[in-house]
């Protein structure tokens, strides 16, 4: 073969190549839903520890108030145990590590990089949904090798990213909605923000008795009360604020994750579900900062 032919077959298997990689539209809108989704993943995992200490706190500040309670009355941390919050942490970083493995996929160059993220999410992906991964789900993140050169890099890039979020489509379904759960506040809720506010409440009763019991009680019983009052009012008004702002945020996930398949595999779709998404996800982080500093 001459120079000038083996400059022309190059060049054809260059642009072959090139075209096999993922669109600029398409590397946009799966950064943007993986960026979102890191986010929520990284906020429940702190979240729920958030939740867990809250209890304890508002816990003992009700025992010492109410002389009622005994020692061996109440349990601190119930129902936020260490083993049901554990496998809360486990499911919100499951999400993170989805989210983080998206933006990676479309941004690193450097294969060691997404191997890791990739190993990061099998380890976690069984344990957080307590079943075994699927065959479906394993071969995605096995795609996940990337080859030598650049070109070949993109299309191995593109190929694992049509996989792994077609395959990951109801698994993210799934921890939405244990997500969704434990940041309710419907009456039947069983879920951790409900816990969060129900212990709330019941300190808030307990502490308005003695403060609007006037002189009763001494100053320091008084101020002890107070503190007691002033968080539990605002524990009750967190739990208020997260569960309307992740309520639309877990639905955006839901919808989002729909759209995102239709847009890897270039079906028609619209951009307004990714892009809502990650601006609900932005106002959650906003005030779940905001929150966050209250105590």
């Amino acid at each position: 073969m001459n120079l000038g032919v083996r400059a022309i077959s190059c060049l054809s298997i260059i642009v072959l190549l090139s075209g096999c990689g993922l669109t600029s539209n398409q590397i946009v809108k799966i950064h943007s839903f993986g960026a979102a989704t890191a986010n929520i993943g990284k906020l429940g995992e702190e979240e729920f520890i958030n939740i867990r200490n809250g209890i304890i706190e508002m816990n003992k500040e009700l025992v010492s108030i109410d002389n009622t309670k005994k020692a061996d009355s109440l349990a601190f941390d119930k129902p936020t145990f260490a083993e049901p919050t554990s496998k809360r942490i486990a499911a919100s970083k499951v999400l993170k590590l989805y989210g983080e493995l998206l933006t990676k996929l479309v941004s690193e160059d450097r294969s060691e990089y997404l191997q890791k993220a990739a190993n990061s999410l099998l380890d976690n992906t069984s344990a957080a949904l307590g079943k075994d991964l699927s065959d479906e789900k394993k071969g995605a993140i096995n795609e996940i090798i990337v080859g030598i050169g650049s070109f070949w890099v993109e299309k191995k890039k593109s190929d694992a990213a049509k996989e792994i979020i077609s395959a990951y489509q109801q698994a993210v379904n799934e921890l939405a909605d244990l997500l969704g759960e434990d940041f309710s506040l419907d009456d039947d809720s069983l879920g951790y923000l409900k816990a969060y506010e129900t212990v709330a409440k019941r300190l808030k009763n307990a502490s308005m008795g003695l403060v609007n019991a006037g002189d009763k009680y001494s100053v320091l019983e008084r101020d002890r009360a107070v503190h007691a009052l002033v968080l539990a009012q605002m524990a009750i008004t967190r739990s208020n604020e997260l569960s309307s702002k992740a309520k639309k945020s877990i639905d955006g996930l839901k919808k989002a994750n729909t759209e995102l398949v239709k847009v890897i595999n270039n079906q028609e779709y619209s951009t307004d579900d990714i892009k809502n998404y990650a601006k609900q996800i932005q106002e959650l982080v906003n005030m779940y900062q905001v929150l966050s500093n209250q105590y």
